[in-house]
């Protein structure tokens, strides 16, 4: 957990050596200069929304933990398809056409990061999963089987990132890029057109 943590934020001990979050920054500096954008402000969770007790049969620490882990390999293999969508823009040679090298450094720096990831799903997917096969002793003194407490908290946790959080992703990004669009002269033309790809998608 402290590798994966250092990983996405960087290592306490090591400050000065940048993690994920600094390498996305680089990524996009990369590809349209240096400041071109600021810093913007971070979420404070990309996480399920805390839904009250959800194992109560268990200790709440244990909960807690089994319910992270749960969630954060949810959100690692969910970023997968966003590394994907972003290394094939970034290797589009219609993309960024000036600036064709610096994108294809971008593109490196991302299957950098993906690789980490890649490490990340597959030590939490062998966590959930040895945890489904053991049997739990639950605060009354009883057991319970993994499979049992895990199961129909993970199928909520499916439908939640893939499609109750992907909705709301959608509309709160399409509201910045019509805020951005608004901007320029032929803005109303462009959100039309950017509109019109997304009813495209859904008759596909």
């Amino acid at each position: 957990l402290y590798a994966h943590g250092a990983d996405e934020g960087g290592d306490p001990e090591l400050p000065e050596y940048g993690a994920h979050d600094a390498m996305w920054f680089a990524a996009r500096d990369l590809l349209f200069g240096a400041d071109a954008y600021p810093i913007p402000e971070l979420p404070e969770s990309i996480g399920r929304p805390d839904q009250g007790r959800l194992m109560p049969q268990l200790p709440e620490g244990f909960e807690q933990l089994i319910l992270m882990l749960m969630n954060v390999l949810m959100i690692e293999v969910r970023a997968e398809s966003f590394f994907a969508f972003c290394c094939e823009i970034m290797r589009d040679k219609e993309a960024f056409a000036d600036r064709r090298e610096q994108a294809e450094e971008a593109a490196s720096m991302v299957e950098r990061i993906r690789i980490d990831e890649a490490i990340h799903v597959g030590y939490l997917q062998m966590a959930v999963s040895e945890m489904r096969s053991l049997t739990f002793k639950t605060v009354d003194g009883g057991t319970v089987k993994g499979k049992d407490l895990i199961d129909p908290i993970w199928e909520g946790m499916v439908h939640w990132h893939a499609v109750t959080q992907a909705d709301f992703s959608k509309e709160q990004m399409r509201e910045t890029i019509r805020a951005q669009l608004e901007t320029m002269p032929n803005g109303a033309q462009l959100l039309a057109e950017f509109d019109a790809m997304d009813d495209m998608a859904k008759a596909a």
